[in-house]
């Protein structure tokens, strides 16, 4: 007998925005940030879904995540533009990155977007999904803080720093 718990994307989805409402989320932003957490695990990646869901509400607890922040445009030259997270919610600052980036890329046919201060965007690839079935390319990758040793050392020195490609098929 296998000890795998299946839970609808449904209830999971409403039980993530339940918390994240308890936690001050308006009931948009608990809705995002929910599907973000719940698709993430439907695509297996639960270290960055159900998994990563309660560090995620103590970050929220500790205010270093803080729910009633938005993005602020910090500069922009043409089709590339610098965003302020002001430490708001990593998933949803990374994905409303991810949309300025293909209204530029309408405009302009590239969109370019840079995002510092904000926190963990959780899964790269979910992002990378949403530009490609929208029929955009995307390349995204993130910097972090040191975490991890470099190979054959014992202190970390460097970060894990993710590369997301994506293209549209043909």
């Amino acid at each position: 007998m296998s000890d795998l718990v299946l839970v609808p994307l449904d209830d999971m989805e409403r039980e993530f925005r339940r918390i994240l409402v308890k936690y001050g989320f308006n009931e948009r932003k608990a809705e995002e940030c929910a599907r973000v957490f719940a698709e993430n695990s439907l695509d297996g990646v639960v270290t960055h879904g159900v998994n990563r869901f309660p560090r995620f509400v103590r970050y929220v607890k500790e205010e270093i995540v803080r729910v009633d922040a938005e993005p602020v445009l910090k500069q922009r030259a043409g089709s590339i533009e610098q965003w302020d997270g002001c430490l708001g919610p990593g998933p949803l600052n990374a994905l409303r990155c991810t949309e300025r980036a293909m209204e530029l890329a309408r405009e302009h046919g590239i969109g370019c977007v840079a995002l510092s201060n904000t926190n963990h965007w959780m899964r790269g690839g979910y992002y990378g999904w949403k530009a490609v079935t929208a029929g955009f390319a995307f390349i995204g990758w993130t910097n972090t803080i040191s975490n991890m040793p470099a190979w054959g050392a014992t202190d970390t020195r460097i970060g894990n720093n993710p590369l997301v490609l994506g293209f549209p098929g043909g």
